[in-house]
């Protein structure tokens, strides 16, 4: 949610519900509005320029980035006991289900527009950093490694070592960061994306609430479902909306593409990478 770019009226109301969520989740417009000391048409005029169809679908999200946020403090051992199942209860094919039910649900979120201007900033970047950490690393290392594949410029900042900090000096304004953040919200991540904000990159950021720390910095912001049936934070909806980008990317210039992913095949064929087709077992 780019808030910084809203000034006067408009800004100072984004100022006071990113401040005050648990507040601004429940009151009326009118309430809020006098809470905050503007009119209720500033308020509504607030929401179209974030991008909502009126005051109560914003309102919506701050209720949801409320919820979201009792999961950023509950420990792994107390999202295992609020499990909506048990050990006798428990089916694999209720966890696919859930998962669908994630993806579906993400999907219902993402513009054409949203995804288009993504797509644009991934192709058209000098360089593009792809930062995760903890179980979002998986995800991150995965992207950067078929975006590889098809252009030049993709870096995996390595936020698990110290490293990283080669990497952010050298950040640019054609530069890209995808930073994909879920909750507990990793704080290296969100010191990442602050730096590429410093440096005037465009980010995107793959999280589970606009309002998360490195979704209020993003230019695009793409808030995906990561409930699970357990203690962790599905990737399902993140690996989805990763798969789609990247095919996305490839087809921006697919001559290029193409000639990257040959090339790239002759290397592996060189080094031997892969088993043959008849090897022995």
């Amino acid at each position: 949610m780019a808030c910084g770019d809203l000034k006067g009226e408009k800004g100072k109301a984004v100022k006071y519900i990113v401040e005050n969520a648990e507040v601004a989740a429940f009151l009326s417009i009118g309430e809020l509005a006098a809470k905050i000391g503007t009119s209720t048409s500033t308020l509504t005029r607030t929401a179209a320029a974030l991008g909502y169809a009126n005051f109560s679908e914003m309102q919506k999200d701050v209720q949801n980035y409320i919820r979201q946020q009792l999961h950023t403090t509950l420990l792994p051992t107390e999202r295992m006991e609020r499990s909506p199942v048990n050990s006798e209860s428990f089916h694999f094919r209720d966890s696919f289900d859930w998962d669908m039910k994630n993806i579906q649900s993400t999907l219902n979120t993402i513009s054409e527009d949203l995804f288009r201007r993504a797509v644009s900033y991934l192709h058209e970047a000098r360089q593009v950093y792809v930062a995760g950490i903890r179980t979002q690393y998986s995800c991150a290392s995965f992207f950067s490694i078929v975006m590889g594949q098809i252009r030049k410029g993709v870096s995996l900042v390595p936020l698990g070592s110290d490293l990283y900090q080669e990497w952010i000096e050298q950040f640019c304004p054609e530069d890209v960061l995808l930073g994909i953040s879920l909750p507990r919200y990793a704080r290296n991540l969100f010191m990442v994306t602050q730096e590429a904000e410093r440096a005037g990159c465009k980010i995107i950021a793959i999280t589970g609430n606009e309002m998360s720390p490195s979704g209020r910095l993003a230019d695009i912001v793409f808030q995906v479902e990561y409930e699970s049936m357990s203690f962790f934070n599905s990737n399902a909806a993140t690996m989805v909306l990763l798969n789609a980008l990247a095919t996305a990317v490839a087809l921006c210039d697919v001559e290029s593409s193409q000639k990257r992913l040959l090339a790239m095949n002759k290397i592996a064929t060189r080094w031997n990478v892969f088993c043959p087709q008849d090897v022995d077992v």
